[in-house]
Formats: structure tokens, sequence, C-alpha cells
């Protein structure tokens, strides 16, 4: 049986989705938080730097697992082979991955990090769980049908909020954290199957279609997620848990306004441009397209972020992580403009250059590596500084290679945003003068030692986020009038508007 793959509208079904999988972003971030929040106040440095270890290595299972169904996406026609060869070789993978997983207790012990054999056999549990989700699932994010998507990230983010929340309250130990993600996992894959529902069969008939593009794919997959992760292993391996659970604080706010915003957004461009590529022949104007949106969103995010840093770290976190500031005032707004990486691993597969994509993340990998431990010797504010080279290091990499993918020179993507970084530059002026209005650092205490400076903070903090909003999208706006509204990230957050209004009127 040959399953076609659909022909919607393309431009309208690219909005739509990215307003579901982002809307579904949103509200799993705001879970993410409220988790974070509560668990921050429960467990200690060593705990977040445990938990570390343990979220690295089973979102690395999950990342692995992925890379191989991502040819189903690909492919032009896919049969009831495919499907059965792509969940055998899942099958495969899981069941290596749990054996060398077992097999790491004597390394874990030779780095110093003894504390993290006990996290074995839940990590071998999810090595064989994330091995066995449905092959048809990535068959509806192929043919552009979000929903599905948004609803296993908003089901799975609900499960888990609540049970590491309510474990963490019960237990106040890091198990929480990893009975939740357990549980979660086995969420994952009894939705993929209720939603795409299959009797898979173990084969490999396929195999050869498969391994050509997947080889390189999950080469390319596995490079990008020790890229992203590398500073955390170094740092815990060289530093010691109780700062890597530091730095996980803090950078797990980074990526909550980075790349854990662009992640949905990621699953439509990466079928959107292939649907494109398909059906059109081209996905040049999608992919500049694709670029003005991430950055409209992620850079006055991150940048507004490490403009109150200390105060988010105060309300979100507690005291006791102040020092986790630092890390969003250096990574934030280097993460932000980094996410042009996510579209030019999307372009990248559209077009098989996976071979490229793995070449460049190779290099990255040995920089970001070699930076992090080098910084890493001056302690953890010189880990963080490695760190931060790394990310310039990534997003000159990226620039050169969307030169191949859109139709401008090397800044282009970035001067194709210029609204969007002059509307940046104009809200971190705008809200430095509502600091300076404080007074000095001093003065104001931004490190707020008592708890009865916390209300106050609160307002400070409130509104400073008020006024940045309020400046950006009014520049924003201004800028686009002034340019004569041409077609771009304002015109597509105008007409998401115009839908939500028009739905809600008929709603009511």
């Amino acid at each position: 049986m040959t399953i076609a793959p659909g022909t919607p509208d393309h431009s309208t079904t690219l909005t739509r989705g990215a307003a579901t999988l982002f809307a579904s972003g949103v509200f799993s971030q705001f879970l993410g938080v409220l988790t974070l929040v509560v668990t921050a106040r429960l467990l200690t440095p060593t705990d977040f730097g445990i938990i570390a270890y343990f979220i690295i290595a089973a979102a690395f299972l999950e990342i692995v697992q992925r890379a191989v169904s991502m040819i189903l996406i690909r492919q032009p026609e896919i049969t009831d082979d495919h499907l059965n060869t792509v969940f055998t070789m899942q099958v495969l993978l899981g069941i290596f991955s749990a054996l060398l997983i077992w097999a790491s207790a004597p390394l874990m012990t030779f780095f110093g990090l003894a504390e993290l054999t006990s996290l074995i056999p839940p990590l071998c549990f999810i090595a064989i769980a994330t091995s066995i989700k449905s092959t048809r699932f990535p068959l509806l994010e192929r043919d552009l049908r979000f929903g599905f998507i948004a609803g296993e990230e908003t089901t799975s983010r609900i499960a888990y909020t609540l049970m590491a929340i309510s474990l963490t309250w019960i237990w106040r130990d890091y198990w929480a954290i990893v009975v939740a993600s357990v549980i979660t996992q086995v969420i994952r894959v009894i939705w993929s199957f209720s939603v795409a529902p299959m009797r898979p069969r173990l084969t490999l008939r396929c195999w050869h279609d498969c391994i050509d593009v997947s080889s390189w794919s999950l080469g390319a997959q596995i490079t990008q997620f020790l890229i992203n992760n590398m500073p955390q292993i170094v740092i815990g391996s060289m530093l010691g848990l109780a700062d890597a659970g530091i730095f996980r604080v803090g950078y797990r706010l980074v990526v909550l306004f980075t790349s854990q915003i662009i992640g949905p957004l990621e699953r439509v461009v990466y079928p959107s441009l292939a649907n494109t590529s398909r059906t059109q022949g081209s996905s040049r104007e999608a992919f500049e397209r694709a670029n003005a949106i991430l950055l409209g969103i992620i850079v006055p995010a991150s940048v507004g972020m490490a403009l109150v840093a200390n105060h988010l770290i105060v309300v979100v976190a507690g005291y006791q992580w102040l020092a986790a500031a630092q890390v969003i005032w250096v990574l934030a707004p280097l993460k932000a403009i980094e996410t042009l990486q996510a579209n030019v691993r999307s372009a990248s597969y559209v077009e098989g250059s996976t071979k490229r994509l793995f070449l460049r993340n190779t290099i990255l990998l040995i920089a970001t590596t070699a930076l992090t431990v080098l910084g890493s010797n001056y302690g953890f504010t010189g880990a963080i500084l490695g760190s931060g080279a790394a990310s310039l290091f990534a997003i000159g990499l990226a620039l050169i290679m969307a030169k191949d993918f859109g139709t401008g020179g090397f800044l282009a993507p970035i001067l194709m945003a210029w609204r969007t970084f002059a509307s940046t530059f104009a809200m971190l002026l705008a809200v430095l003068f509502v600091s300076s209005a404080y007074g000095s650092g001093d003065a104001v205490g931004w490190a707020y030692e008592t708890a009865e400076d916390l209300p106050l903070l609160r307002i400070r903090f409130s509104v400073k986020v008020l006024v940045g909003v309020f400046v950006y999208v009014g520049t924003h706006l201004l800028l686009w009038r002034l340019a004569g509204k041409p077609k771009g990230f304002e015109s597509l957050a105008l007409e998401l508007a115009a839908k939500l209004k028009r739905k809600l009127s008929k709603a009511a």
C-alpha cells in the first residue's frame, strides 16, 4: 500500500501549523517554568547537576530515534515496508543504546561522576521505550497535520509537570524528575499509536532507502545535540555537579526562550520546506521568510530576558540560584541569533546535503569542546565565556551555510530582519532608561537579599517587561509602515491576529 502525501494550500497550512505548534510551545514553556519554580526551591544544585546529565542522556536517545524516522518525511512515496523497516531500525538502535548505557558504569566512575551510575536502569528503559513509537506518527508531520504533534507535546508536558512537581514535593530528591521522565516517555508511545495506529512487523526490506539518508542525518543530529549540551557535560566533569546544577538552571531559562520555542516551529519549517520543494521545486523564499519569523520572535525575547536576568532568577528559582544570572547575560542574546541554525538544518535535510551538515557540526563540536574546556580552567565564569565564544563561532558557520539556501550574501539573514534588530535595540535603551530611574544597581539591590524585598522586585520586573514589550512592538510596526508594509514577520503576525479575532468573534 502506498501512502500519498497530501497537497493542501502551502501558505495557509504553514501559517496554521506555525500558530498551532507555537501556541503549544508557549504553553509547554509556561509549564516548564512552573516546574522549575517549584523544583528549584526543593532540590539542591547537586540534585540539578545529576538531573542535567539524566535529561541530556534521555533527550539524546529521543534525538537519535527521531533522526531515523526523519527519512519518512523526505521520502517521495511511503510503503508499509518503509514503515516496518524504520520501526525495525528503531528497535535495533534502542537495544544497542540500552546495552551501551549498561556498559558505561566504569566510564562514569573514571570521570568522577560515580553518582550517575544509579541512573543506568531508568535510562535503559527509556532507550527501549523511545524505540517502539509508531512510525506512522511522522507521516502526520509530513502531511503538515500539526495538531496531532501539538497534542502529543501538550499532553506529555502536562503529565510531566504534574508528576515532577508532586513527586518532588513528596521525595525532595532528584528521583522525582527521573520517574516523571520515564512515565512521560510511556505516554508518548501510547499517544503515537493512538493517533497513528499500526501493526508493526520486523523487517529490513527497505534498509537501503533508509540508510542512504539516515546515516548522515543521524550523524548530523548526534553532533548537533552534543554541541548544545557539551558545555553542561564539561562543567560537570571539570567543576563538579553543583556548578553543573547552577549552569543547568541558567541555561534552562535560556533555552526556554530560544531552542525550546523554535523546536515546535522547526517541526513546521522542515516538512513545509520539503513540501514546497516537492510541489514547487524551490524552497528559497520559504527559507528566507522562516528566518525572519524566527528572529522576530526569539531575538527580543532573549535580549529582554538578559535585561531582567537577576530579577528572573530570583522570582523563578530563588536567591540561592543568583549565580545562574551570568549564564543568561552571556548566552541568551547569542543563542537567539544562533537559532538561524534551525532553518539551515531544515534546508539541508530537504536538499539531502546531510553529509555537509554533519561535517559542519563536527567542526563546531570540536570548537565548542575546546573553548568550554579552556574556559573551565578559569572557573565557572570562564566556562560561560567559553560557551559564549563557541556560540559566536556557530553563528558564523550558520551564516556561511545560509548563503547556499537564500538569495543574499553572508549577512543576508540578519539584514533581512533589520527591523527586528532595530526594534530590539530601541527596547534595550528603553529598559535601561527605566532601570536608571531606580538609581544605581547597589542602591536598588539588584540581588535582593531578603524575602521582604520580593514584592518590590516583582513590581520592577513587571514594569521592565511591559515597557520592553510596548517599545518593541510599537517600534516594529512603525518601521514596517515607514518601509511600505512589506511582506514579512509583521504581516504574518497581523494575519494570525486577524484570524484569531475572527475565530473568537464566531465563538462568541
